[in-house]
């Protein structure tokens, strides 16, 4: 990940975060003038420079969060900086969280994003008062499970990433343990957990991913749509093909020529790392029970897979298509360019 890319990654977790806990994040890019009175005194100081100067010159990318507001008595009063007080006057803010940019970022290429989402996390939460979440390390097993996840990942494009985490694998694809630090309804953030962590829980590798999976499938569970039903946007209730979240609300044809080569779209109910449900307990058996036999499976990103059964001669064209995506579209998406094949009686995945 480049500079500007990881920069632009930061900020949007720290929006999503300081939203979460009612406050204002701030990215101020190296070279900018910055007159705000909300912000100079920071700048001055990570500047080493007076913090009265009328303009702050930003030396450096800085990731600014603004603390929880006093009351203002006046418009005056509450562009007044906590460093300028004067007498009778408060501040109008509890103060700043600040970082440098560069330093996270140094840090990230060394230990990825775990040993810095956290610390703003934690950060965040200790600020307004409460006792500090992500604390991983502190917590057991029983305190952290609850929040555990599995994320697919490209083995082979992230390989230096995890070195030390925990993941099952088939072929090239890793199912990934991470830590839900924080769900907004159109976002989450999560963050890797390292084998020290899970070894230092006292828990099995197998346990914590086994966990995760039932976890995973509880919060974000499997929806399947047929391959042109693509909309805008979709009721949770559509797409339900498992028996025990109720009514099934799709209907499946698999000797239908045209619905066989259309094929069915895997995900979750989320849309968000949706090829994880076809690792779901009982996904694979049961789509080979409404597909009458085996199928064929590819994943054009980490949010989708195609199925298709294999009484339909498309296996070309997915494997054509497929490449074709994952050439297009960004490299971070992309889970595989090889297709399998489910096979039914041996309850088997196979490439093919």
């Amino acid at each position: 990940m480049t500079y500007e890319e990881f920069k632009k990654e930061l900020y949007r977790n720290a929006l999503n975060q300081a939203r979460l806990w009612g406050k204002t994040a701030r990215l101020v890019e190296k070279g900018t003038v910055c007159r705000e009175p909300q912000v100079m005194g920071a700048i001055a100081a990570m500047n080493q420079n007076a913090p009265s100067a009328k303009d702050a010159v930003v030396k450096e990318d800085m990731l600014l969060v603004l603390l929880q507001y006093a009351p203002a008595e006046n418009a005056l009063q509450a562009n007044t900086l906590p460093e300028c007080k004067e007498e009778g006057r408060a501040p109008a803010y509890s103060g700043i969280l600040c970082w440098k940019v560069r330093t996270l970022y140094e840090r990230f290429l060394r230990e990825g994003w775990q040993s810095v989402l956290p610390e703003i996390a934690m950060k965040l939460q200790g600020s307004r008062g409460q006792e500090p979440q992500a604390s991983l390390w502190e917590k057991g097993y029983e305190q952290n499970c609850g929040r555990l996840i599995l994320r697919p990942l490209n083995i082979w494009e992230n390989r230096e990433e995890l070195e030390h985490c925990v993941y099952w694998s088939y072929g090239e694809i890793g199912l990934v343990l991470y830590a839900l630090l924080y769900d907004l309804e159109e976002d989450f953030m999560t963050m890797k957990v390292t084998r020290g962590m899970v070894e230092r829980w006292g828990v099995s590798f197998e346990e914590a991913l086994t966990g995760a999976l039932l976890n995973t499938f509880a919060q974000m569970p499997p929806r399947l749509y047929h391959g042109m039903d693509i909309r805008s946007s979709y009721d949770w209730k559509d797409g339900i093909f498992m028996e025990e979240e109720g009514k099934i609300s799709i209907e499946i044809h698999p000797q239908s020529q045209e619905e066989g080569m259309c094929g069915y779209r895997l995900t979750t109910v989320r849309w968000l790392n949706g090829a994880v449900a076809f690792f779901y307990p009982g996904v694979r058996q049961r789509l080979a029970e409404l597909l009458d036999g085996d199928f064929y499976v590819g994943f054009t990103s980490i949010h989708e897979a195609v199925i298709h059964p294999v009484q339909h001669k498309i296996l070309g064209e997915m494997k054509a298509a497929i490449q074709h995506t994952n050439a297009v579209f960004d490299r971070r998406e992309m889970l595989t360019d090889k297709v399998y094949r489910y096979c039914r009686a041996r309850n088997e995945l196979i490439e093919v």
